[in-house]
């Protein structure tokens, strides 16, 4: 199947949600069922990632055991503090009850664990949408 999916879109990177195999299976679900359309990383990890998620850059969405869920293409980029993110973009990460606060609470717990959380800090939230369902 990941050959099939490579050889239809050569270009795509690969893409895992999440920092556990149980949230990469929930998180590439949501994304499959155009739940969640949009994602966030620290401005840190973005940075050092080489900046290379671009709009209009696709990427095979993969759950836990590499199995591709789907592929999506990046629709837009937003660089806000923690502090301010939006209803909007918070309810489009399509989690929890997808309210700013739920969006707060989870993505502290996460930069924590990534060793990067400050209220301060800036968050790159990047919107996609689904072009292949697999």
């Amino acid at each position: 199947m990941m050959n099939m999916v490579k050889n239809k879109y050569p270009a795509a990177e690969h893409w895992k949600f999440g920092d556990s195999p149980e949230l990469q299976d929930v998180l590439a679900e949501l994304v499959s069922k155009e739940i969640k359309t949009a994602t966030s990383c620290s401005f840190s990890s973005y940075k050092q990632c080489g900046s290379s998620i671009l709009i209009g850059n696709e990427y095979i969405v993969l759950n836990s055991k590499d199995t591709p869920a789907c592929v999506v293409r990046v629709m837009a980029l937003h660089l806000i503090k923690f502090s301010e993110m939006t209803t909007e973009l918070a309810w489009k990460e399509g989690e929890g009850d997808r309210s700013v606060k739920h969006w707060q609470q989870e993505h502290q717990c996460f930069f924590e664990r990534e060793g990067s959380f400050s209220p301060d800090m800036e968050v790159v939230v990047i919107e996609f949408k689904v072009i292949d369902a697999l």
